[in-house]
C-alpha cells in the first residue's frame, strides 16, 4: 500500500474525474478506493471515500445508507485538507432533505455547505448551493428571493468558465428552473431568452447531460403560456418519458414538482395520473415519505373523480397514516387532507393555499413570531438529536441559559411594544454573538443557546460578547437594580456527556448556573465546567 497521501489519491482522483466528466460514479471505482485508503493511512481521503460512496447511494435512490456514508464523511475530513469538501456533504443534506420535503432542515444544511464554499473560497460548490436554495425558495413562493438566487448562480457560473459535464450539467439545470420560474410569473421575455439558450445546448457537446425533466418540463410551460398547444404537448410527452425512464427519485425533487404542477395547470389529468402512477411506487421504494405526500396530494386534489369511492377513502387513509408518521410538522396538512370534499377546488385556489400553508408551517413550527428565533418545540428537537451526538463523537455540549434582568419593570414602566423591541434586541445580540450556533426563545424573557463541539475559550468569550452587546444598545431601564441600562444575566454548562447523563441534566445545570448568578449578581455570567 502507497504511504502518501499522493499515491493514495490517485484512487480517488479516478472517481472524481468520472464525476466531473460523465455525472457519474462507478461502484467498482469507489470499491477499489476503499480497498486502498483506509482512515489510518489518511482520515481526510477515507471520508472523501465515503463522501463518493453517498454520492453513488443519492444516485440510486439509497437515502439512508446514503445519510450514514455522508455522516461518517463529514466526521473524517473535519479538520484534515480535505475539509473542503464537506461543503459538498452539506449540500447533498440539503437535497435530501429537500426531496422529503424537509425545508426548514434542507435551508440548514445549505447554509452549513454556504459556510464551508465561503471558508476555502469553493465558488463551483456555492453555486450548487444557491441554485438549489432558489428553488426552494420558489416552492415556498418567495419567488423574488428565488430569482435573485438563480441569477446569481447563472451569472456564476458563466464567470466561473467550468466546462466540465457536472459542472455544465449543473449549470443546464439551473438554467431550466430558472426559465420555468419566469414563465410561471409571466416574465415571458426573461423565460423566452433562457429557451432559446438551452435549447442551443439541448444537441451540443453536453447533450448526455441535458436535464430532460426539468428541460422540456420549462419548454412545455412556455409554450402553454404562449398559446402554442402542439408544442406545449411535444414537449409534455419528452418530460413524461424522462420520469418513465427513471429508477429512482433522488436528486430530481424540485423537477418532478414542477412537472406536477404543469399538468395539473394545463388540465393533462391522464399524463398526471400515469407520472403519479411511477413516481408513488419509487418514493415507496426509497422510503421517502416527504414526496409522498406530495405525491398523495396531487392524486387526491386533482385526480380525485377518476377514483372509486373506495379508491378515494384508501388514498385518503394512506396519506394519513404517512403524514402521522411524517412528524407533527405536516399536522396541518394531515388535517386538511382529511376533512377535503370529493369535489376539487379550482387549480388556482388549491397552488395559492398551498404555497399559503407551506409557507405559514415553514416558519411558524420551528419559530418564535416576535424574536424570529427557534421556539421551544424545535430547542427540544434539535437538543435530543445534538445530544446523542455529542455522546457518540465524545465532544463538548454547551448550553447557556439568558435572561432578561427586571424584564417585569421595563414592561412596567415602558409598555408591553418597549418590551417587544427588548426581546428582538437581545434576540439580535445573542444571534451576532453566537452566529454559527442554535439560539432559541425559551419563552418569555428567557434565551436558550446550544453550541456543539466548541472550546471552553469560545464559550467564555461567546457569553461576554452577549453580555457587552446587549449593554451597547443603551436601552433605558431605570427600575434596574443592576444599572439604569437593560442587562442580562447568562447560566452556562460545558461538558463532555456521558452515556449515564440526560440531555435535561444539561439544561438543568445551565438554569441553576443562572440561578446562582442571578443570586450572587445580575448582569454578569456564571460558567459551569462540569455536570452536578
Amino acid at each position: 500500500m502507497e504511504n502518501t497521501g499522493r499515491g493514495l489519491a490517485r484512487w480517488t482522483d479516478i472517481v472524481e474525474n468520472s464525476i466531473q466528466t460523465a455525472s457519474d460514479v462507478r461502484l467498482e471505482d469507489i470499491e477499489n478506493a476503499f480497498a486502498h485508503i483506509t482512515e489510518e493511512a489518511d482520515k481526510g481521503l477515507y471520508g472523501l471515500c465515503n463522501y463518493y460512496m453517498a454520492y453513488y447511494d443519492m444516485k440510486n435512490g439509497k437515502t439512508d445508507e446514503c445519510l450514514e456514508y455522508l455522516k461518517e464523511s463529514i466526521r473524517c475530513m473535519v479538520g484534515t485538507d480535505q475539509e473542503r469538501n464537506i461543503s459538498r456533504c452539506y449540500n447533498m443534506l440539503g437535497v435530501i432533505a429537500h426531496g422529503q420535503n424537509n425545508l426548514l432542515m434542507a435551508s440548514e444544511h445549505y447554509n452549513k455547505a454556504l459556510a464551508y464554499a465561503a471558508r476555502y473560497e469553493d465558488g463551483l460548490v456555492r453555486n450548487i448551493v444557491i441554485n438549489n436554495m432558489a428553488d426552494m425558495y420558489y416552492r415556498v413562493g418567495a419567488y423574488e428571493k428565488a430569482f435573485q438566487c438563480y441569477r446569481e448562480s447563472m451569472v456564476e457560473y458563466e464567470r466561473s468558465g467550468d466546462d466540465t459535464a457536472s459542472g455544465m450539467g449543473n449549470y443546464m439545470m439551473g438554467l431550466s428552473s430558472y426559465g420555468y420560474c419566469l414563465a410561471m410569473s409571466n416574465r415571458m421575455k426573461d423565460a423566452k431568452k433562457v429557451a432559446r439558450r438551452l435549447a442551443d445546448m439541448q444537441d451540443g457537446r453536453y447533450r448526455e447531460q441535458f436535464p430532460s425533466l426539468y428541460a422540456f418540463t420549462f419548454f412545455a410551460l412556455l409554450c402553454h403560456k404562449l398559446g402554442r398547444k402542439e408544442e406545449a404537448v411535444c414537449a409534455l410527452d419528452r418530460a413524461v418519458e424522462s420520469v418513465a425512464n427513471k429508477r429512482q427519485l433522488a436528486g430530481d425533487f424540485d423537477g418532478l414538482l414542477n412537472l406536477l404542477e404543469l399538468l395539473a395547470l394545463s388540465e393533462q389529468y391522464d399524463y398526471l395520473t400515469k407520472v403519479l402512477d411511477i413516481t408513488e411506487a419509487l418514493a415507496e421504494e426509497e422510503k421517502n415519505d416527504g414526496m409522498m405526500l406530495q405525491l398523495l396530494t396531487y392524486r387526491l386534489k386533482y385526480c380525485g373523480r377518476k377514483l372509486t369511492d373506495q379508491e378515494y377513502v384508501n388514498c385518503a387513509e394512506k396519506f394519513f397514516r404517512i403524514s402521522e408518521a411524517h412528524g407533527d410538522s405536516e399536522s396541518g396538512l394531515v388535517i386538511h387532507m382529511m376533512e377535503m370534499s370529493r369535489r376539487l377546488w379550482r387549480i388556482e385556489e388549491e397552488q395559492q393555499e398551498l404555497e399559503q400553508e407551506n409557507t405559514r408551517l415553514l416558519y411558524q413550527v420551528d419559530h418564535d413570531e416576535l424574536s424570529g428565533l427557534y421556539n421551544k418545540g424545535c430547542l427540544n428537537r434539535y437538543l435530543e438529536e445534538v445530544f446523542e451526538r455529542a455522546i457518540r463523537e465524545e465532544k463538548p455540549l454547551s448550553v447557556l441559559f439568558v435572561d432578561i434582568d427586571y424584564f417585569k419593570q421595563l414592561n412596567d414602566r415602558y409598555g408591553h411594544q418597549k418590551g417587544d423591541e427588548c426581546i428582538r434586541a437581545v434576540a439580535e445580540s445573542i444571534q451576532k454573538s453566537m452566529s454559527g450556533d442554535f439560539v432559541a426563545r425559551y419563552g418569555g424573557d428567557e434565551f436558550v443557546v446550544i453550541a456543539f463541539g466548541r472550546t471552553e475559550k469560545y464559550i467564555r468569550t461567546a457569553a461576554e460578547r452577549i453580555l457587552e452587546k446587549v449593554r451597547k444598545r443603551q436601552i433605558p431601564n431605570v427600575d434596574s437594580a443592576v444599572a439604569d441600562i437593560l442587562t442580562v444575566t447568562v447560566g452556562i454548562i460545558h461538558a463532555i456527556p456521558r452515556n449515564q447523563n440526560r440531555v435535561w441534566d444539561f439544561m438543568a445545570a445551565a438554569d441553576d448556573a443562572l440561578y446562582q448568578q442571578k443570586k450572587v449578581r445580575k448582569g454578569c455570567a456564571r460558567f459551569c465546567g462540569r455536570l452536578g
